[in-house]
């Protein structure tokens, strides 16, 4: 696509590819996204679109997949809080197809804190973007959640485009028809809490994850460190509501669903300071870090300090300690590693239950680390609970079987891979298992029927049958009955039809010839 215009700085591409059709004069969702992708199925996503590595081709050599996400994507706010290897899949999602993938992986569907309920923006801002670059365009803070306002022109106002996008094919562009320059109400100063390390958060570079395990070490010492603990590691919770309910307004909290509930056992903030088992929203970290740290703290910092933590297999002499704290292990640490020592971690609890009984109550964490850095021993390999080789097999000779019994007939729907699965029943396991089953893929892909396949083969069909009554059926009756048009046609199948007609043609002609010959 020529002139596509290159993002803004904290522009969404969102906005970008709307100011694409902008450019080009069109109207039309379809032909926008047949243009910029190749493709009409895309769905313009606002916050972590796919199809980046097809944007990227547009754009100058500087503009890479993980540049796009990190630079005009909501990206950066969700990847420091999901593990590694989790954010290098959405990042692979992001760059080709996802169908969804990505806001399940990074916790956006089941997370507590919703997406806006429409698109945003701020009407001094807008002003400003008038006159500098000489159009509109939509800024990332704008459509986060938790950020209600811009701290130099107010609060930011809803338009009328729901979210999520109702019409998902169209791109948005932001217009003076779109976004009337109404007068904002002043700023409150918790969402300008909020957007100072938001803006952190999105000016991000890329780097590596913590993982589950560093923020749960990092979430009990900040308790130890803020004094919310009873007897030697007892995390208080109750107190650590407190303090976060002192700063934060209960109707703040429940605006973004993060009520706090003192009594219940399956609160949002007693998971936090728990073993982490998923992912917490941005907006969460931020909420409790503002309650429990001083003025001048920062969220970057924190990530920072959360990477530095010992993983799983680090040395058991700094496990749950951040750099630039007391290293040294207390008395019943110091005897429990040197029976460790001696004897697997089994036979030593088996030896001295009540020291284990102490350290897994009040330094579980570090116990559990100690234990695990113990090198296991007669350990028998499991056999695999499945031999795919013969189940590969099995597969193979049921999907021949199948297939002899489809193509015997040429009616009938496509052939497509995922009809072909369902005959063999399990669709879902067997998706994601293809790989596992060689042959069976190999299969599937001999017969897969493609949709220039299957339109050639309904033209065949309505040919034959109009052949019935007409000598030389005509055009537009032939696609009818093939349930085509010509605007659904692709290249293969409308030079097949060319091709029927044209073969027709001939033999017509040469029938003429010989009647009148004779």
């Amino acid at each position: 696509m020529l002139n596509f215009p290159i993002p803004y700085p904290e522009e969404l591409i969102y906005s970008t590819v709307a100011r694409a059709g902008i450019r080009e004069g069109i109207v039309s969702p379809k032909e926008l996204l047949d243009d910029v992708y190749g493709n009409r199925n895309v769905i313009a996503t606002l916050d972590l679109p796919n199809q980046l590595q097809r944007i990227s081709t547009w754009l100058p050599s500087g503009y890479t997949v993980e540049t796009i996400a990190y630079r005009h994507t909501l990206f950066p706010l969700y990847a420091p809080f999901i593990p590694e290897e989790r954010r290098k899949r959405c990042l692979a999602w992001m760059a080709g197809e996802s169908r969804g993938a990505v806001h399940l992986s990074m916790g956006v569907t089941a997370s507590l804190v919703k997406v806006p309920g429409h698109v945003r923006y701020c009407s001094g801002c807008l002003k400003k973007q008038k006159h500098t670059f000489g159009e509109y365009f939509w800024r990332r803070e704008w459509q986060i959640a938790g950020v209600d306002c811009c701290e130099k022109h107010g609060e930011l106002i809803n338009t009328a485009i729901a979210r999520p996008l109702a019409d998902q094919h169209r791109y948005h562009d932001a217009s003076p028809d779109t976004c009337p320059l109404f007068p904002q109400r002043p700023a409150r100063s918790e969402s300008r809490m909020i957007l100072a390390q938001v803006r952190q958060l999105l000016g991000q570079q890329p780097a590596t994850s913590p993982s589950y395990q560093q923020w749960s070490i990092y979430y009990h010492w900040l308790a130890i460190q803020r004094g919310f603990i009873r007897g030697q590691a007892h995390i208080n919770h109750s107190e650590i509501a407190k303090a976060v309910t002192s700063l934060w307004s209960a109707e703040f909290l429940r605006r973004y669903g993060l009520g706090i509930d003192r009594n219940s056992d399956y609160c949002w903030l007693r998971a936090m300071f728990r073993k982490h088992r998923k992912s917490f929203s941005y907006l969460q970290h931020i909420i409790v870090h503002h309650a429990l740290l001083p003025e001048g703290w920062s969220i970057v910092d924190v990530i920072g300090s959360v990477r530095k933590l010992p993983a799983l297999s680090s040395p058991v002499s700094t496990v749950g300690i951040p750099t630039g704290t007391n290293q040294c292990l207390t008395q019943d640490q110091q005897h429990w590693m040197k029976m460790l020592a001696e004897q697997p971690p089994k036979k030593a609890r088996s030896v001295a239950p009540a020291l284990y009984a102490r350290l897994y109550r009040y330094d579980r964490l570090w116990l559990k680390q100690a234990n695990q850095t113990q090198p296991r021993v007669n350990v028998n390999k499991r056999k695999p609970r499945v031999d795919w080789r013969r189940r590969d097999l099995q597969y193979e000779s049921k999907l021949r079987e199948i297939v002899t019994f489809l193509w015997a007939d040429q009616r009938g729907p496509r052939r497509s891979q995922t009809y072909l699965l369902k005959q063999l029943g399990k669709l879902s396991t067997l998706e994601k298992q293809i790989d596992r089953l060689p042959r069976t893929k190999q299969l599937l892909e001999r017969y897969t029927e493609s949709v220039p396949d299957y339109q050639m083969r309904r033209l065949r069909n309505a040919w034959w049958q109009l052949k019935q009554e007409f000598d030389h059926p005509p055009r537009w009756r032939l696609i009818r009955v093939a349930g085509l048009s010509e605007t659904r046609l692709t290249k293969e199948a409308r030079d097949y039809l060319n091709d029927l007609e044209e073969n027709d043609d001939n033999s017509n002609n040469q029938g003429s010839r010989g009647q009148q010959s004779s």
